[in-house]
């Protein structure tokens, strides 16, 4: 059981405690109810932001996940992925959990996330250094907890505003038991047609998502329970170019659109229980079944289905007094199928463009795999003495696809030095299995890759500059090994064949990686009727490509980004709220010009410059919350409104080429003011 005060990396938001430990190693404390936290006075730590709070954050639309863009080492792209991108490593390197298990996705297509606020009791963001109880990211965690049922009340709840709406019904089924269901859709789809001006293309499929979560719980006794947990999401979205759009005439292969569908549904059983020895225990079983359909063009198309099993234990006891053991094994097995056509080069995120036309040969194929994973953790929270507290720990990890043992060591460490003064630190090394199993697949990929490697390093330094500040100041220092990447250009390769080049690997794990950075951050508690919090984060994040040679700064590499947030309660039922974030520009790989194709004059082949070589103009925007609550007899209603980008900032996210041979350019830029209206009933 780590503390959360042995992850000095780890920006933490919880609901229920002050001192809970890994939410993923250690069982909830479900068992101390509101009323023990009083008597005892423990009082959650200023290293973290509560959960209620993240969830008034403006802009983020009651989505506390969503609002993790305001803590500190956090980077949206607007242009590039929906999912956040942590401290240098690519979003695709997180791990993603919702109580104890992994899940296929948390965030939708337009970056909110699957989790309803009616159901989140907290959540932690883990940004490195974490320790054995995670695996399977070599950059962050999100490890979310829904909250318990009430056994004791029922309620409805009905929320909805101009992006999408949602239904909550809870319900006890007796004195110890009891169970909720929530449910979502997003309404966008309903009108984004009218907003848009651009007559180059058309929705084949209206972009649109809908999820759900549910959860049954018996409490057996007061220290032990049964729950039963589902959850599951969809995302789809599609587009037809026109026959002479800019799309069609720079790649042709696009002739025919672009189409997506994914979804996931889980279902899990856990028992938790604190023996009268002190030992506590989660055991679980969980099954998650996700599939991806993906087309693009007149005939490439990709389906993949996977059905991931888990049986999973952790466990933690008390040796004695100084010693807290914790250790845990997970078995899983995958079962992936796929089938598709391609046609288009092999592509992976450091190329500045990924054209259909420049493919060289088909691939036509299937792809049918079990691959089993077996994984075990132990961790010793060590009170060296009343000041010192170290947790040196180690994740054992077996993965039979590449044929790989890891031996993984972990260590994180908190000292008082002074009163009010901690200095913390963490070290861990860590290995992942790419989302993309193409890469590894049989024809589609390169069956002998073998996977990415990590090694994080943490130092942090916190003071409690009076019971409602805390400044904390953190530096760290990462390292990713054995990246993969697209078989290189030809040109690389001059005294190959053209026989001989094809026959290249697809992919390969030839790129590594580093990024560095120090980040400031103070929170400030509730008093004199307000909050807030304020981050300032200076890193710097680069890639190395080992055929080419090439060092170049990574995608997301946003050297400065500055969060501040503020919470003013107006009166009891009346808050207000602002956001200001400003970020670094993005980097892009510009474009020298074009030159037409020898063989189809039509076609204009771009001609680019050094990869992400430059920076957009800088990105910042103010946005402002408002809820207003009002008590009827038997329920009770809330207003909340939201202005986003309230200064009307116009934000360049990326570059839009015109015309066949790229000769104009227009500022691509993120969403201008917009006003969101929305309700919330509770009956």
């Amino acid at each position: 059981m780590l503390a959360v005060g042995m992850l000095p990396v780890s920006a933490f938001a919880n609901t229920d405690s002050a001192d809970i430990a890994n939410t993923n190693a250690d069982p909830d404390l479900i068992y101390q109810d509101a009323e023990v936290v009083e008597v005892l006075g423990i009082k959650e730590p200023l290293t973290t932001v509560k959960t209620e709070r993240l969830l008034k954050v403006p802009g983020a639309g009651n989505d506390p996940l969503r609002a993790i863009g305001s803590l500190p080492g956090v980077v949206f792209s607007s242009a590039q992925s929906s999912e956040p991108a942590v401290r240098g490593s690519s979003p695709d390197d997180n791990a993603f959990y919702i109580d104890f298990f992994p899940v296929g996705y948390i965030f939708h297509t337009d970056a909110s996330s699957i989790l309803s606020d009616n159901v989140i009791g907290d959540f932690a963001l883990l940004p490195a250094a974490f320790g054995p109880a995670y695996n399977g990211s070599t950059g962050a965690v999100i490890d979310a907890q829904s909250r318990r049922p009430d056994f004791g009340n029922r309620q409805a709840v009905i929320d909805f505003s101009l992006l999408k709406a949602g239904i909550f019904f809870e319900q006890p089924t007796g004195d110890n038991q009891g169970f909720y269901l929530s449910a979502r859709q997003s309404l966008f789809q309903y009108y984004i047609e009218n907003l848009l001006d651009d007559e180059e293309f058309e929705f084949t499929t209206v972009p649109e998502y809908y999820d759900y979560q549910g959860k049954y719980e018996y409490a057996v006794s007061t220290t032990e329970s049964i729950t039963f947990n589902v959850i599951g999401a969809r995302d789809k979205a599609g587009l037809l170019f026109d026959e002479d759009s800019d799309q069609v005439q720079q790649d042709p292969g696009l002739d025919g659109g672009i189409g997506f569908e994914q979804y996931f549904n889980s279902q899990a059983l856990l028992w938790e229980k604190i023996y009268p020895s002190g030992l506590q225990q989660k055991l679980g079983l969980a099954q998650l079944e996700q599939k991806l359909q993906f087309s693009i063009g007149n005939s490439n198309r990709i389906d993949v289905k996977v059905n991931d099993y888990t049986v999973k234990s952790q466990f933690s006891q008390f040796v004695n007094l100084d010693h807290e053991l914790s250790w845990g094994l997970e078995f899983g097995q995958a079962h992936i199928g796929g089938s598709g056509r391609y046609a288009g080069p092999p592509c992976d995120e450091f190329q500045p463009d990924c054209r259909l036309v420049d493919g060289t040969e088909t691939i036509d194929s299937r792809f049918d795999e079990v691959v089993n994973s077996l994984d075990l953790s132990l961790a010793d929270r060590w009170q060296v003495n009343e000041d010192w507290e170290l947790t040196p720990g180690v994740l054992v990890s077996v993965e039979d696809y590449t044929e790989e043992w890891f031996i993984e060591p972990k260590l994180q460490s908190r000292w008082r030095f002074a009163p009010f003064w901690n200095l913390t630190s963490g070290y861990g090394q860590y290995h992942d299995f790419p989302d993309n199993f193409g890469q590894y697949a049989e024809d589609f990929g390169n069956p002998d890759l073998k996977l990415p490697t990590a090694n994080h390093w943490v130092l942090g330094l916190e003071h409690e500059w009076r019971d409602d500040l805390l400044v904390k100041l953190e530096t760290y220092y990462k390292t990713m090994d054995r990246l993969v990447i697209a078989r290189q250009s030809a040109d690389n390769y001059p005294d190959l064949s053209s026989q001989q080049y094809s026959e290249l690997p697809r992919y390969s794990n030839d790129a590594h990686g580093k990024a560095w950075g120090v980040e400031l951050f103070i929170n400030k508690d509730l008093t004199d009727q307000w909050y807030g919090w304020a981050s300032l984060a200076w890193s710097h994040t680069e890639r190395t490509n080992d055929i080419t040679g090439e060092d170049f700064r990574y995608a997301y590499d946003q050297p400065v980004v500055i969060n501040s947030v503020i919470g003013y309660e107006l009166s009891d039922r009346t808050t207000l709220g602002l956001k200001w974030r400003y970020q670094s520009g993005q980097l892009v790989t510009p474009l020298l010009g074009a030159e037409q194709d020898s063989d189809n004059p039509e076609l204009y082949n771009p001609i680019y410059g050094d990869i992400n070589s430059e920076r957009l103009p800088a990105y910042h925007s103010l946005d402002v919350r408002m809820d207003r609550l009002y008590l009827f007899e038997g329920w009770e209603m809330t207003l909340y409104g939201e202005i986003l980008n309230l200064y009307g900032r116009d934000n360049v996210i990326d570059y839009d080429y015109k015309n066949a041979d790229y000769s104009e350019r227009e500022d691509v830029t993120d969403l201008p003011t917009i006003v969101s209206l929305g309700v919330k009933i509770e009956l």
